[in-house]
């Protein structure tokens, strides 16, 4: 008998090994090796330039700053405007590629690890579900981005056979939280149940959170009425994240602001229903998750008047060309989002809009996501960075970054 009980014991300790070595997707305040960033050619949108330099400086103060570009003389003149601004150059680290790799956490790594080694998660590249078919065939390189860094750092690499971006998701120790986009428009011959499925696995997580509607800020091209403007086609990480295991930060838009144009007033009515389903979710020990709101910037201090020409015409959907035609008046809003925070070793990183002559509502805005910030990360730094040259472009600070997890 004694035999068996070793046997018995034997084999608990086996099965109890390659449990704990399952690779997973950490939360992001888990601590990172590094913090991958990009700054490549962007022919589309090169005023953003300047506000992700200031991230990448404000980056290589707390943690190893790996950014990945592909032009060298890019990156000489980044070199004497980092130093400007402070980098720490002994945790800074260029990394060239052949191939752009702009909003580097939606085509670029997802680690998983064991806690011993990293894994790379590959998910298909449809560039944003074809969400700008103009640029699609320029964008395509982007795709492989993943694959040859994982190749380059010797990785090996889990092919998940879904399409999705890094921006997409958000994850606690437990459950992954994305916009019904992901699945529906990224994957139209796949079921929700197999997308979830799919996610699940390829992350080690054990429950979906999924929010029917993305805000229309967040919409690529023509958003509403004559409103355009960059965005990422259904991104989670622009309005909504988890803080912790059982709390969620999530946006809304206030009474204040709702009726100052018809965005905003579809924008309330689509945040609203994503926080009544929010309250309805459960964590996987059945308690419901703490919802904590903050309110959007007020959009309409940001329109920017203009006409449409053929040329920007010419790049639209089908059914946006219907609408409107060469010399009409439009007007462009950036895609600004407070919950596109980074959170990395001993600072989260985010987003402030007050500028001096703006209402001073917009500033107890900025406040309060600093306040809830240091309530949720006591032992780190909040470090507000004003980037609303990156909003333009259609993201935010967590667009621009992905983290790699420290191994044991």
């Amino acid at each position: 008998m004694k035999y068996f009980a070793i046997i018995f014991v034997l084999l608990f300790i086996g099965c109890s090994k390659n449990k704990t070595s399952k690779y997973s997707f950490p939360p992001e305040w888990e601590p990172h090796e590094a913090v991958w960033t990009d700054y490549a050619t962007e022919n589309s949108y090169p005023t953003s330039y300047n506000d992700r330099l200031k991230v990448i400086a404000t980056l290589s103060k707390y943690v190893k700053t790996k950014v990945v570009y592909d032009n060298d003389s890019l990156k000489s003149s980044a070199l004497g405007k980092l130093d400007s601004l402070g980098a720490k150059w002994t945790n800074v680290e260029f990394i060239k590629t052949d191939f752009p790799m702009n909003w580097v956490r939606d085509p670029g790594p997802i680690f998983a690890t064991n806690g011993k080694q990293l894994r790379l998660i590959d998910f298909k590249w449809s560039s944003y579900g074809d969400a700008y078919p103009a640029f699609t065939e320029y964008d395509k390189p982007r795709g492989d981005a993943d694959n040859k860094l994982a190749l380059d750092m010797g990785i090996d690499i889990d092919s998940t056979g879904i399409y999705l971006e890094g921006g997409g998701i958000d994850v606690s120790h437990n459950t992954v939280m994305a916009y019904r986009a992901m699945a529906d428009q990224r994957n139209p011959n796949k079921s929700l149940k197999e997308v979830e499925k799919t996610i699940l696995k390829a992350l080690n997580k054990k429950q979906m959170i999924w929010l029917d509607e993305f805000p229309l800020i967040d919409k690529p091209q023509h958003k509403i009425d004559n409103i355009f403007g960059n965005g990422a086609n259904g991104h989670i990480d622009v309005s909504t994240r988890f803080l912790n295991d059982s709390t969620i930060v999530a946006t809304v838009i206030s009474e204040r602001d709702k009726n100052k144009s018809i965005l905003q007033q579809e924008d309330y009515r689509i945040y609203q229903s994503n926080l009544e389903q929010l309250k309805k979710a459960r964590q996987p020990n059945g308690k419901p998750y703490i919802i904590v709101t903050i309110e959007a910037p007020d959009y309409s201090l940001y329109y920017y008047p203009s006409v449409i020409d053929q040329s920007y015409l010419d790049r639209q959907r089908e059914e946006t060309k219907e609408k409107f035609k060469a010399g009409d008046s439009i007007r462009f809003v950036p895609c600004l989002e407070y919950a596109n925070f980074l959170i990395t070793n001993g600072a989260v990183i985010c987003s402030k809009t007050w500028k001096e002559g703006m209402p001073e509502s917009e500033k107890i805005k900025d406040e309060r996501l600093q306040t809830i910030l240091r309530k949720y990360f006591p032992d780190r730094d909040i470090v507000p960075l004003d980037v609303l040259e990156i909003s333009w472009g259609g993201g935010g600070i967590h667009c621009r970054t992905q983290q790699e997890p420290k191994l044991e």
